[in-house]
């Protein structure tokens, strides 16, 4: 970038803009001076990689000024939130990030989410283990069965499976009146406010109160509550010697990998832990932009916020009055003691580390070893694969997922395309879908990739090829499908069946099953099949009323959606039997049968 006119740009505080030959944001910077930050950029002094990739891809520069530098800093994280800017450290958005969120309605509902928009509700989090705090829901409805059903099916005013098996009062058939019911509100709360103790103190002089008053089914039932309470309480470790809500931010390095690692705290006790690492070279202050940006995508604040290492008195002050303003309440910085919880935090880093760059050394070498098996001149740095699936002829789906070196799948890049028309062709749907990729990555809404890997055979990838040249579009294209097998000669030889179709070469790429190519070519065709079939799914359950399988005798709506949830892609399958329907379904032996047969007829026919 040719250097601007100084003299114009004034001396006061705000926020400057780098942005590329299209116009797009590719840097957003804090400044109490932008005279003096934009000048620093055109000196003489040493720069990063970083600032000089950037100011090589940089056409214009923009400024905003603010009133004070912490508008300034604040402004930096919106902006950075909502451009992502290619050469800022950038934080997953909200949806990052598990949360528990409990509605403000007459008979609120529990439930798990990613989205915090919904001001009508209360959340708690952000937890790290989605995956983990999905069985802490499921554990704790037993503990305070508040109902977690829709609306509409709460209006229908009748119990449901989760009162059978006691995970809900039955509010909607009046089983309990909102007064009770707000009381199991409150304690939930106070227990994801990590207030424990005093819950359990709670639930005892109740469990005492009802004893005495010789409601000995009711005292039971609390007695239940408590002793299960407690089960979930056996694992939890106290880090912390201080009753507060505390989140931590210990900033490392290991092996020249920058790292952080963020501790949440309630209540002295861990509920979650999770490092990430800072690919870009880290700037001195990197560590304010990144805490007051994730402040701008969470919806609760701490007591306090720990950080480590110490920053300057000036930097923490600007910090502190920064995530003071957002929050709307006065929130300290914290940067001495926690000893304990800074070795916890940095072994995690490390620990991190380690396996990132494991992994990355992995992922170097498939696409090594990728980009000699398929003759291209360097190895990719950005893959896409493209699936079909479908469940008759209106019913196809065409789906592409995106990997990108160093990152892995990224789900922003994943697109889905409804296919009409081709009367269940799989190689007219692959045509049909990359003809629409093309035009797309054409006209910019689209990511185009160094490698497009198709799901299928030698039809399959002619068929993208020529998608692509009508459009003007050359790329490096492959396919890999499955092929047969006559005897177990291959495996004796560890070779795989899984073939690799190259353009223009006639017979078909194939390797060990443990070859680095054809694990990696494996693994982004399973994610794409997954996606697909999920994006599949969605679309049978909206038109589940209008499918022929309803003819079935003994399969009604209720039977149907169950089936389409698990097997959507049942026309496409020949491997699905009677004895898997019934395992996966609940659906009666006969029924089962029934299902095989009409699916085998069903194609035959179409």
């Amino acid at each position: 970038m040719e250097k601007p006119d100084l003299s114009v740009i004034p001396d006061k505080p705000g926020v400057y803009l780098y942005k590329d030959s299209k116009n797009r944001i590719v840097y957003v910077g804090k400044a109490l001076s932008l005279r003096k930050r934009i000048t620093s950029y055109f000196d003489s002094s040493h720069k990063s990689v970083k600032t000089h990739h950037m100011l090589q891809s940089a056409r214009n520069l923009d400024y905003i000024i603010t009133a004070n530098e912490v508008e300034a800093l604040l402004l930096e994280a919106n902006l950075i939130k909502t451009e992502k800017p290619k050469y800022n450290i950038l934080l997953k958005d909200s949806k990052g990030y598990p949360y528990i969120k409990i509605t403000k309605e007459i008979f609120p509902r529990v439930m798990f989410t990613r989205d915090t928009s919904d001001d009508n509700a209360e959340y708690f989090g952000p937890f790290v283990d989605a995956n983990n705090l999905r069985g802490i829901l499921k554990s704790i409805l037993k503990v305070f069965p508040l109902r977690s059903c829709s609306n509409s099916r709460f209006k229908q005013g009748k119990t449901c499976i989760n009162y059978q098996i006691k995970r809900c009062k039955g509010p909607c058939a009046g089983l309990i009146n909102d007064r009770e019911y707000h009381k199991l509100v409150c304690e939930i709360k106070d227990f994801f406010r990590g207030n424990i103790s005093k819950l359990e103190e709670t639930l005892d002089a109740e469990m005492k109160r009802y004893a005495a008053s010789l409601m000995f089914e009711e005292a039971a039932e609390t007695r239940d509550r408590l002793n299960a309470l407690g089960k979930l309480f056996t694992n939890q470790k106290v880090v912390l010697p201080v009753e507060k809500h505390i989140d931590s931010f210990v900033f490392g390095k290991h092996k020249e990998i920058d790292f952080v690692t963020m501790s949440f705290i309630r209540n002295g006790k861990l509920i979650g832990l999770s490092t990430k690492i800072i690919d870009n070279q880290k700037q001195d202050d990197d560590c304010l932009t990144f805490i007051a940006q994730f402040y701008s995508v969470v919806r609760q604040f701490p007591e306090e916020i720990f950080i480590s290492p110490v920053l300057e008195k000036e930097k923490s002050t600007l910090l502190e009055s920064a995530i003071s303003k957002l929050s709307g309440k006065r929130i300290s910085i914290r940067q001495k003691g926690f000893k304990q919880l800074v070795a916890l935090a940095e072994n995690n880093g490390v620990s991190h580390v380690e396996k990132y760059l494991q992994n990355r050394d992995t992922g170097i070498q498939m696409m090594d070893r990728l980009s000699r098996v398929l003759f291209l001149k360097k190895p990719p740095e950005t893959v896409q694969c493209v699936d079909i699936s479908h469940l008759s002829g209106d019913m196809t789906i065409g789906a592409s997922v995106y990997w990108k070196k160093d990152i892995g799948f990224v789900k922003k890049y994943y697109r889905k395309y409804n296919i009409r028309n081709v009367d269940n062709d799989d190689v007219k749907a692959i045509y049909q879908v990359m003809s629409r990729k093309a035009e797309n990555i054409i006209d910019g809404s689209e990511q185009n990739s160094d490698l497009y890997i198709i799901d299928g055979g030698k039809g399959q990838l002619n068929a993208a090829v020529k998608a692509f040249e009508e459009k003007g579009l050359s790329a490096n294209l492959c396919s890999i499908s499955k092929g047969r097998s006559k005897n177990d000669e291959k495996f004796k030889q560890a070779e795989s069946i899984e073939e690799i179709h190259l353009p223009g070469r006639k017979n078909p790429v194939k390797l060990k099953r443990n070859d680095k190519a054809l694990l990696f070519a494996a693994n982004i065709r399973d994610e794409a099949h997954r996606f697909v079939i999920s994006a599949l799914r969605q679309k049978a359950l909206k038109g589940y009323r209008k499918s022929p399988l309803l003819q079935i005798e003994g399969l009604g709506e209720k039977r149907l959606k169950a089936l389409l949830t698990e097997f959507p892609d049942i026309y496409s399958r020949d491997d699905i039997t009677a004895e898997s329907i019934k395992n996966h379904c609940s659906i009666p032996a006969d029924v089962c049968r029934r299902i095989v047969e009409f699916v085998k007829e069903y194609r035959k026919q179409n």
